[in-house]
């Protein structure tokens, strides 16, 4: 969060998503499935990885160090971080 340029909410990974302008977009769990398939269809279609964070979007909130719910984060420049790496071998628009 501190190293790169990240936005947070699903309304920002849908708009990344559909203009192809983000580097990875990280979905919590409990992201509503209509959201989350509108985000990994459009993700997809612009070639952006995604990964499906194990836990529930106010676990995301905890780790991004928000007090509030988090549903998605789209990175956008990983900085210095090594964020990037949840990509490689895991994205979840291979996934079925």
């Amino acid at each position: 969060m501190k190293r790169g340029k990240v936005e947070l909410g699903s309304k920002s990974a849908l708009t990344a998503a559909k203009t192809g302008k983000a580097k990875l977009i990280i979905l919590a769990s409990n992201c509503p499935e209509n959201l989350k398939d509108q985000i990994l269809k459009n993700a997809k279609a612009s070639g952006i990885p995604t990964h499906l964070y194990s836990g529930t979007s106010r676990d995301l909130g905890t780790v991004c160090g928000k007090p509030f719910i988090v549903a998605a984060i789209t990175v956008k420049d990983a900085g210095d971080s090594e964020i990037l790496k949840l990509a490689e071998g895991e994205d979840a628009n291979t996934k079925n």
